[in-house]
């Protein structure tokens, strides 16, 4: 089922990218194919920042909630769950933003991890692999090889995403009153996709071929963008 939902997919838009790009450069291939995947996972960003500006137009009646219950924390979060559905939202639209990109990664991870070769049992009928093939991204690194610079620019790019969009994660400290169970998972899940997360991608991108971090980086680049833009177009949100 992964074959056949994410590699083939991605090795075949990969191919085809590679065949009309500008002298066939495999680095131009993998920002125009990663320019593709965040274009269609454009709905989902979408609806997790949507998400997440009604939650911060709610924060007063979750105050609310959570003082009127402040002895029974499990039904403060069933009357907070309720909210959630009447305003048609789902808290961890981020979370999913973010994990749904996984199968996407190690899609690209085998694609490349034993070179990047005709393979008939995957290639669409409709697709045909170019009959030369240059590795090196902008005449500057071989794809196929590990890059320190792209680790680096990995890992520090999911950092500085990561810190945008998990902004307004951080909750306002309350003098005197104890977290409730969702401040601190908020707090947690910020703490993993701030700091863990962008480790982790930094890592396995300097271990892995360069091809991977210059996907990781340019996604990041490419949605740290795309966040300024549908943040600014759904300010109105914060208002209502």
């Amino acid at each position: 089922m992964f074959h056949t939902i994410f590699y083939e997919p991605i090795y075949n838009l990969l191919v085809l990218v590679l065949t009309y790009a500008p002298l066939h450069d495999i680095g131009t291939a993998i920002v125009i194919v990663t320019l593709i995947v965040k274009v269609v996972l454009l709905p989902l960003n979408l609806s997790a920042l949507r998400s997440q500006y009604i939650m911060k137009r709610l924060e007063g009646e979750m105050a609310a909630l959570k003082e009127e219950h402040k002895a029974s924390p499990q039904e403060a979060s069933k009357k907070m769950m309720e909210v959630y559905k009447r305003e048609k939202i789902n808290p961890f639209a981020s979370l999913f933003t973010v994990l749904i990109q996984i199968p996407i990664f190690f899609a690209l991870y085998f694609v490349f991890s034993k070179g990047l070769f005709a393979d008939p049992n995957s290639l669409y009928s409709f697709v045909s692999f170019p009959e030369t093939l240059h590795t090196k991204a902008f005449g500057l690194f071989d794809v196929m090889d590990k890059n320190i610079v792209i680790a680096v620019l990995a890992g520090l790019s999911s950092y500085v995403l990561a810190r945008r969009q998990t902004a307004s994660m951080v909750a306002p400290k309350k003098e005197g009153k104890d977290e409730s169970f969702q401040d601190q998972f908020m707090k947690s899940m910020r703490i993993q996709l701030l700091y863990v997360l962008p480790v982790i991608i930094g890592f396995s991108a300097a271990v892995l071929p360069s091809a991977l971090g210059l996907y990781w980086f340019v996604s990041n680049v490419i949605g740290y963008a795309q966040d300024v833009y549908i943040k600014n177009k759904l300010a109105h949100l914060h208002t209502i």
